[in-house]
């Protein structure tokens, strides 16, 4: 049976405050851009604001709600809608037990309240916190460790000897453990595979995304910070160390041996190459190569990474190329014009 609230029951959820009807039943969250009947429209974005007259029920900043609207507003709706999308979050509640299509090594430890998924193998030496929920075809290897209330989805893998810390989740075929990218050239036997026998470490509350991949390290361990979050189609190399509380957006790439601070922002398709250090606090933005150390508190962009405000002023100097080039030529024919008549003239 769907979930329902009033407008009253979402203002004392949030922290909000009712404009309007308090007693309107809301049943669903909907886009601001389309917008549905018992539904309430999340809107904060100032470039999103031309959409609020068309929503009947609104879930806003204060002011944003005109007259003859209803809604609900808020100083921060963004930090307010947590508590509202967890009121309607209608994920399946997982079975805390062990499916007879699992395999569970015998010297396999599994804590109170664990489950595991049909078709999830668990090996022998491998150590699961209470709490654990392992779903459908897990593949969990030898002498691996995974704390408490961690959620590992379907087609997750966690390689010998890695270790989950508490509350960690691993989306779907996330790979934690996977060997490092280590080949050396040899004029007889071609590449040589170095062997990249370390392991890999996520600290508590750490999150990896759908087919993101924390390679090991070929020696000691690479690092994930406590809370930091990693999205889909993110690749860590061997050996890199990132600290807490760290973003990692789709399709960044970190070279083996980085080391990436705390309180780290990375867009989407940033990447840094080997053995680089981005400092604490700093923000990479979306397509940045980082190519040498980044200091504490930097934010920088564009190829090789710079200071932002710097990389804006080549992109609009770039910009300008096109006339500039036209420019050039036309003073290039009227240098070539004044030459000839100074020549004519001396003749």
């Amino acid at each position: 049976m769907a979930k329902t609230i009033t407008l009253a029951q979402i203002a004392e959820l949030t922290g909000g405050r009712v404009v309007g009807d308090p007693e309107i039943i809301i049943s669903s969250i909907s886009d601001p851009r389309t917008p549905k009947e018992g539904a309430i429209s999340p809107l904060w974005e100032k470039k999103l604001e031309r959409f609020a007259p068309g929503c009947p029920v609104l879930f806003t900043k204060k002011g944003w709600i005109k007259e003859g609207q209803n809604g609900v507003e808020l100083d921060d709706p963004r930090a307010g809608l947590i508590a509202l999308l967890t009121f309607f979050d209608n994920a399946p509640k997982r079975e805390r037990r062990v499916s007879e299509r699992a395999f569970v090594d015998e010297a396999a430890k599994l804590g109170e309240n664990v489950a595991v998924g049909a078709g999830s193998v668990v090996k022998s030496g491998a150590s699961v916190g209470d709490g654990t929920v392992i779903m459908e075809n897990v593949f969990i290897d030898h002498d691996v460790t995974i704390g408490k209330n961690c959620l590992l989805e379907p087609g997750a893998v966690v390689f010998h000897h890695c270790v989950l810390g508490d509350a960690c989740v691993l989306h779907a075929n996330a790979v934690i453990g996977c060997d490092g990218f280590g080949f050396m050239p040899d004029p007889k036997a071609g590449m040589v595979k170095i062997p990249q026998i370390g392991t890999a470490r996520l600290g508590d509350g750490a999150e990896i995304g759908c087919f993101s991949s924390v390679d090991r390290a070929t020696f000691g361990e690479t690092y994930i910070g406590p809370q930091t979050k990693i999205d889909s189609h993110v690749k860590i190399g061997h050996n890199c160390v990132i600290g807490a509380y760290t973003i990692i957006v789709a399709q960044s790439g970190i070279a083996g041996s980085s080391h990436v601070g705390s309180r780290v922002i990375m867009a989407a398709q940033s990447g840094a190459a080997n053995h680089a250090t981005i400092g604490d606090g700093c923000t990479v933005g979306g397509r940045a190569g980082v190519s040498s150390d980044i200091p504490d508190g930097a934010v920088v962009s564009g190829f090789p990474a710079q200071d932002h405000r710097k990389e804006l002023r080549v992109q609009a100097a770039v910009r300008q190329l096109p006339e500039m080039a036209s420019n050039v030529k036309a003073f290039a024919k009227r240098i070539e014009a004044l030459e000839k008549r100074l020549n004519d003239e001396n003749a």
